[in-house]
């Protein structure tokens, strides 16, 4: 017997992003966007150590919502249980470079 409606399945898609910014907090250089539905995600914020100074990660484009900091050679996780956006900035405008990995977890129907 076959049912007429899927069950919803969990999907994990992978995202790695990569920065090269000068931007302050107020200019925030947006490097993630989720539109569709609701999701959570682990986030990786990767400094290289080329970077002048430390990188941090917003939820929001003004960079008052700081989920993550991580100082140049270091990097730091967090969980974020509903994740539409991401921004990066450094503290004074010196130069961050890096990566930031998103382990996005959603509920799709089939």
């Amino acid at each position: 017997m076959c049912c007429c409606c899927p069950q919803p399945q969990v999907v994990v898609n992978d995202v790695c992003v990569t920065y090269n910014t000068d931007a302050e907090a107020a200019a925030a250089q947006q490097i993630f966007e989720h539109a569709g539905g609701s999701a959570s995600a682990y986030v990786t914020l990767q400094n290289f150590n080329a970077s002048t100074e430390a990188a941090s990660l917003s939820t929001d484009a003004a960079g008052t919502n700081i989920i993550a900091t991580a100082e140049p050679d270091n990097s730091f996780t967090v969980f974020v249980p509903n994740i539409t956006e991401l921004y990066v900035f450094s503290a004074t405008g010196g130069q961050v470079i890096g990566q930031v990995k998103i382990s996005l977890n959603e509920t799709v129907r089939p």
